[in-house]
């Protein structure tokens, strides 16, 4: 069965997509000794910087080197070029890419997730709606004929976030959900490279990115299984109902003996509108 794979992106920098890309991957690859790769698009490589400072945990990490300079199909073909790949001997990759309109948006369809990471001011909303909005409108029947998912990250968002009153239209789109949030960690800075966030010293930080990390798990599990017909699948992703990936992930650090154990409205077509 060929990998799921997972893209986080979005046109705007400074959402948390990244530190979502690293920490998600580093999520499943915990969680049940799942192979996943980190596919890292982005130039500053800030994914790629976190997974390789953090303890290893066996994750791999791919950098894939764009030649911007060019457009079109080119950037297209060099794109899918490092999509499959690094998408081999994998159950999970997870690419990391700034949307740039250098790539035909096409290149989207190339994967079975969509996750669009955004903070909830207006302005940020209002460009992360017509980015997905665009994106569908363009590409309806084909994302309906794999069954593609694109789902809103609110992130980086105050703990009093309600979804009811943010992220309106979204919800009303076919094809789209929002995720939990991801809150806003004041002391992020003392975080970054030290470890993955789902396993942090702050409890608060970890259960919160494991809410997170557990929903997307369970779309992929969902996903798995569909691609395996509904059979039952050794590669599904399973949850122990005793132990959080935190204390599974401590135990067996402590085990190898180590020490590290540590809002518009009424624009959406009718025919976008979920029935």
């Amino acid at each position: 069965m060929s990998a799921i794979r997972v893209l986080v992106t979005n046109q705007k920098g400074g959402v948390g997509k990244s530190t979502i890309a690293a920490n998600l991957a580093a999520y499943l690859a915990i969680q049940n000794n799942t192979q996943v790769h980190l596919i890292d698009f982005d130039k500053q490589s800030s994914s790629s910087q976190w997974v390789t400072k953090a303890p290893d945990i066996g994750l791999k990490v791919f950098p894939a080197n764009l030649s911007y300079e060019d457009r079109g199909s080119l950037v297209l073909a060099e794109a899918k070029r490092y999509l499959y790949k690094f998408s081999t001997d994998c159950e999970i990759s997870i690419s990391d890419l700034t949307w740039t309109y250098a790539i035909p948006s096409e290149f989207m369809l190339e994967f079975d997730f969509l996750l669009i990471p955004s903070a909830t001011s207006k302005f940020e909303m209002a460009s992360s709606e017509i980015f997905i909005l665009k994106y569908i409108e363009n590409y309806l029947s084909q994302i309906k004929s794999m069954g593609q998912k694109i789902l809103a990250v609110p992130s980086r968002v105050d703990q009093s976030f309600q979804p009811e009153q943010a992220f309106l239209n979204i919800l009303n789109i076919e094809h789209c959900s929002l995720t939990p949030p991801i809150y806003l960690v004041p002391t992020i800075d003392n975080l970054v490279y030290e470890d993955f966030l789902c396993v942090s010293s702050s409890a608060d930080v970890a259960k919160n990115f494991s809410i997170f990390g557990e929903h997307i798990a369970k779309l992929i599990t969902e996903k798995m299984i569909a691609k395996k017909n509904g059979s039952p699948t050794h590669h599904a992703i399973k949850r122990s109902s005793n132990f959080s990936v935190l204390d599974k992930y401590r135990i067996e650090r402590e085990n190898e003996g180590g020490n590290n154990a540590s809002p518009m409205s009424g624009w959406i077509p009718n025919f976008l509108l979920k029935k």
